[in-house]
């Protein structure tokens, strides 16, 4: 089967046709939109994420801060990285001291790494303690609706 010249022509007419269209479509559609990354972020209400600072503030500050200078006591320091972990992910452990938490604490955005710095920080205050950062942590956590309200220190030890 041959197409004519006149059919060939026709059909490259109507290509040419659907191509401006949608060109001129898409330019109505995101003419008066700023598409940078910030301005999406901004209008959708999702921070940026950076990759690198999450790593650093993770590695080279959270998780030295909980080696370097939780107590060596498990007992202590668990229900301590327990709520740090909960706080960075937003997910609780499925038996609150056991089981599986759904989420890993090393992925959270860096605003909520800078959030854990920031308790740090508070509880940097007073060094020696544990109990009063096991409660700003607690207390963090119920109040951005990551446990519930009736939590207590108990349900950690």
């Amino acid at each position: 089967m041959e197409l004519s010249v006149e059919k060939l022509n026709e059909l490259v007419s109507a290509v040419d046709r659907i191509v401006e269209s949608r060109q001129e479509q898409t330019n109505e559609l995101f003419s008066d939109i700023n598409t940078s990354k910030e301005n999406i972020s901004k209008t959708l209400g999702i921070p940026l994420q950076n990759p690198n600072k999450s790593y650093d503030l993770y590695y080279d500050n959270i998780q030295r801060f909980m080696n370097e200078f939780l107590p060596k006591d498990n007992k202590l320091s668990k229900p301590i990285r327990n709520l740090v972990c909960t706080l960075l992910s937003h997910h609780e452990k499925d038996k609150i001291r056991y089981g599986k938490r759904g989420a890993d604490s090393r992925m959270a955005t860096t605003e909520d790494m800078e959030n854990i710095i920031d308790v740090l920080s508070e509880w940097s205050k007073n060094p020696q303690d544990y109990l009063r950062l096991t409660y700003i942590l607690l207390e963090k956590n119920k109040g951005l609706k990551y446990i519930p309200e009736e939590r207590t220190l108990q349900d950690y030890v």
